[in-house]
């Protein structure tokens, strides 16, 4: 971390206090009225937090049933984090008044850099939070979230550590993040939004994640890095020791446009973003639902040394969707390869019934998948993960075919085949699963229940075969890099 002023620290000890803070206190509560700094200390609460809070005001005495403090030097404890969120002038001097005492300060408060007028006030903002003797994130940001140090900007549930950092310059986009990855089975190590970066950014924080053992996969949501040098020699230094997947937004001249006017940043050139990849192995991704995909795959998987060979293994329930997705492996590098003669005679050696094409792509009808309550699903991915020397077996399953078998669960059956045949080959290859639906409320209830599941027993799953090809062309590209780079 760049000008740091706790001496010879670790990065990892001096971001500490930030993802596991023992002290926090909240500038924006009110007695009289519910204000973001309200909603903040319930959020704690709710989360877990099992430290100190402590409410600043400059008159009242109790807030949310906590003693308030008149300024951030009268805390009974020195502030390992402090969140605020109020007027933008009145900043600047509460954090010059902090006399030290106070490590990392949040600002929510927007009306900064963002805008021509409020320039001038961020440059007093970091001056002030110097002065006062801590670091700052923001302003114009949501905060940081943190499972481990029950931290956290979203409502609801008590999130299970992971191992996936994250850090975003868009607060809104932190925040589906943390929303639609609950339901996608993520668990984050932290994530963190980063607003205008006046003080802390984004080179800061990748070096942390890269440090932090917590931390394996790393996901960043960019506008602008002003020192995109650092930025990109800790990549280069890193040498793809963890995968590090980089959403870009203003990479058009339109979408530069809207960059500088939410965080008044400067968008830098589409090629230089092209070539950071291309020399550091970080995996650059186009949308959202790529970025969420791309870090579901390798929170599920280890990357391998080995380069991988490209060839995939195609197996599921559905012949036309079978075609369409050999097509669209294809196209973003992937090779349905015919399997050799040996891996095609133990297929056959399982006897399957007429109706099931053991080509690749392998076509089995649902009727047969349920074979001994999904013994034969398993059978399958075993046999093909043993011989058929493929890097990757893509799954599929059409969840409403699934269950309209009525006097079984079919689905389970087959999930719970797919979980028992990943402990079996582990190491060998790479599992995924899409899971399609039609939209219907039960068909997406039994969706999510089964992709939970599968989750959290390392599957990574994807609701349609075009996501699982894109997230399975990201991790090979990430580990022929790293291959390479090896050699």
């Amino acid at each position: 971390m760049r000008d740091s002023p706790r001496g010879e620290e670790s990065v990892v000890e001096r971001f500490a206090p930030l993802f596991s803070p023992r002290t926090v206190a909240v500038v924006g509560a009110s007695a009289r009225a519910i204000a973001q700094g309200n909603r903040f200390i319930r959020q704690l609460r709710d989360f877990g937090f099992e430290g100190a809070i402590y409410p600043v005001h400059p008159s009242e005495t109790m807030i949310e049933g906590l003693p308030a403090y008149p300024s951030l030097a009268d805390t009974p404890e020195p502030i390992d984090y402090t969140f605020i969120a109020i007027a933008s002038e009145r900043v600047p001097n509460l954090l010059a008044a902090a006399k030290g005492r106070v490590r990392f300060a949040q600002v929510m408060s927007s009306g900064f850099g963002e805008s021509e007028t409020g320039r001038e006030l961020e440059k007093d903002l970091v001056k002030a939070a110097h002065q006062g003797g801590m670091r700052l994130i923001g302003p114009n940001c949501m905060g940081t979230y943190s499972a481990r140090g029950r931290l956290t900007f979203v409502e609801g549930g008590r999130d299970v550590p992971g191992n996936v950092g994250v850090m975003s310059q868009s607060g809104g986009l932190a925040m589906d993040l943390l929303l639609r990855g609950r339901g996608r089975g993520l668990h984050y190590s932290g994530v963190v939004s980063l607003g205008n970066c006046a003080d802390l950014a984004a080179d800061d924080f990748l070096e942390y994640f890269l440090a932090d053992p917590e931390t394996q996969v790393i996901g960043a949501y960019l506008e602008h890095v002003a020192n995109g040098r650092h930025f990109f020699e800790q990549l280069r230094t890193a040498k793809a020791r963890k995968p590090v997947v980089i959403l870009k937004g203003g990479r058009t001249r339109q979408g530069a446009r809207a960059a500088a006017s939410h965080t008044g940043s400067l968008a830098d050139n589409d090629q230089v973003w092209l070539a950071l990849s291309k020399q550091t192995g970080a995996i650059l991704v186009d949308t959202l639902e790529d970025f969420i995909d791309t870090l579901v795959a390798f929170q599920a998987y280890a990357p391998r040394v080995a380069a991988p060979t490209g060839r995939v293994v195609l197996f599921g329930n559905g012949g036309g969707a079978s075609v369409l997705a050999t097509d669209f492996l294809a196209k973003v590098g992937l090779d349905v390869a015919p399997l050799d003669a040996a891996t095609a005679q133990a297929l056959a050696r399982l006897e399957l019934p007429a109706g099931a094409s053991v080509a690749n792509p392998i076509d089995i009808p649902a009727n047969i998948l349920q074979k001994d309550r999904g013994a034969i699903a398993q059978k399958i991915l075993e046999v093909i993960a043993l011989s058929a020397g493929a890097d990757s077996i893509l799954m599929h399953l059409n969840v409403p075919v699934l269950l309209g078998y009525r006097d079984v669960d079919m689905l389970t059956d087959v999930i719970e085949a797919a979980i028992r045949a990943k402990e079996a080959i582990e190491g060998r290859t790479h599992l995924s699963l899409a899971l399609r639906s039609n939209g219907e409320p039960e068909a997406e209830r039994r969706k999510r229940e089964s992709r939970l599941r599968a989750m959290k027993a390392g599957i990574p799953v994807f609701d349609e075969i075009p996501n699982q090809a894109r997230a399975t062309a990201a991790v090979y590209g990430f580990e022929r890099f790293r291959a390479k780079r090896s050699s």
